[in-house]
């Protein structure tokens, strides 16, 4: 079977169609993942996951220390007796949670 001009008119059409698509939803991709930290007396943070940083604060008296790394998030150290927070690891899942109790601090991610 020959190709005919109107075929090969048809088929540039849709390869750049598929480019002009592609192009846009790269440019257009939302930011990534959302996290809320809840801490002290009904004290909250929305927290962006997308720029890799470290969150140092007070809650109950005791301080903590959060580490957001490649759109994830974990407490890496609380001045709190058992130290359960830590091994949660980085979360980075919509639901996900980790959860200081002797700090009254929480962090539940919203969005990827």
């Amino acid at each position: 079977m020959k190709l005919k001009r109107n075929d090969i008119y048809l088929i540039m059409a849709v390869i750049i169609i598929g480019v002009v698509a592609s192009l846009y939803i790269y440019m257009n991709k939302k930011p990534s993942g959302m996290a809320v930290l809840k801490y002290g007396n009904n004290q909250s943070m929305d927290i962006e996951l997308s720029k890799d940083r470290r969150i140092d604060l007070e809650s109950n008296g005791i301080e903590i220390h959060l580490d957001i790394k490649d759109g994830a998030i974990a407490f890496i150290h609380s001045e709190c007796p058992d130290h359960i927070c830590e091994r949660f690891g980085y979360i980075k899942n919509i639901g996900e949670s980790a959860i200081c109790l002797p700090a009254q601090a929480s962090v539940t991610i919203i969005s990827e």
